[in-house]
């Protein structure tokens, strides 16, 4: 550091103040008090000196230090830096800190994850509702079944009724009678075990075959089902009396042509003689 300069800028911007212009148009470092004698003015600048370069060495380890901490490598580096964290919001940054902590400790690291675990979450949710659901379903399922054989045996034990099946028998007849009739949409049938197909009347033609005409026809085949009756041979023994009930002889056919068609009444296949 030189006492006397042609131009300020040969020294740090930081020094400059330190001097004084003199008439020749020269710097020289500013001295307190009275003009001493040149020794002593040669021993006052380079104290004045050496303090100058104290706190210019001070200055540049500041800026160091500065620089360091701010993550800059140099001044302009530091002002850009500077400009763009004045633009921050300190609340809300460190809001947004708490935040991203929170989602790191859930496992959230970046957008992927957060929509891995989003997935994951709706997943289980998801299964818990097809759960309920599926039970939903079954216990509608199971109501409906319960509903239709409801249905299906208070047909088929109405029709045995009318039969005459004896109190005794129902169950035996209903037993047989659900091998047979099957209630589809809402719609007591019969279906044929063998095919699946439906079965037919064999006493009025193209006609689905009736509980009514199923019931009178175990007459023959089970007739231990039914009750015994004054005027009704259900021995097998060959008579010819009307059978009872709501079963008409064939004789009595074209008597009963409505009921039979409705069927209110049928006619049962001859006993075997």
């Amino acid at each position: 550091m030189q006492a006397i300069i042609s131009s300020l800028d040969q020294v740090a911007e930081a020094l400059r103040p330190e001097y004084v212009e003199r008439a020749d148009g020269k710097f020289v470092l500013k001295l307190e008090g009275d003009h001493p004698s040149q020794a002593d003015a040669v021993g006052a600048a380079n104290t004045k000196i050496t303090e100058l370069t104290g706190r210019l060495d001070e200055f540049r380890t500041t800026n160091v230090r500065i620089l360091k901490a701010i993550g800059a490598e140099n001044v302009d580096g530091a002002l850009t830096k500077i400009e763009t964290l004045a633009k921050i919001d300190p609340v809300k940054y460190q809001a947004l800190v708490e935040k991203s902590a929170a989602l790191e400790s859930k496992g959230v690291k970046n957008t992927d994850d957060f929509a891995m675990i989003v997935s994951r979450e709706v997943g289980k949710v998801s299964q818990t509702l097809n759960a309920r659901l599926d039970a939903s379903e079954k216990k509608a399922a199971d109501a409906s079944e319960a509903l239709a054989t409801e249905k299906l045996r208070g047909t088929l034990t109405q029709a045995g009724i009318k039969a005459s099946v004896a109190d005794s028998a129902i169950d035996d007849f209903l037993g047989r009678a659900t091998q047979t009739f099957k209630v589809i949409e809402g719609k007591v049938v019969a279906i044929n075990p063998d095919t699946g197909g439906p079965l037919f009347s064999e006493v009025i033609a193209g006609q689905p075959l009736s509980p009514e005409e199923y019931a009178g026809g175990l007459q023959k085949t089970a007739p231990h089902l039914f009750k015994s009756s004054e005027g009704a041979d259900l021995s097998g023994s060959g008579s010819t009396t009307p059978f009872k009930g709501n079963v008409v002889a064939e004789a009595e056919f074209g008597d009963n042509i409505e009921d039979i068609a409705t069927g209110k009444a049928t006619v049962p296949v001859p006993w075997d003689q």
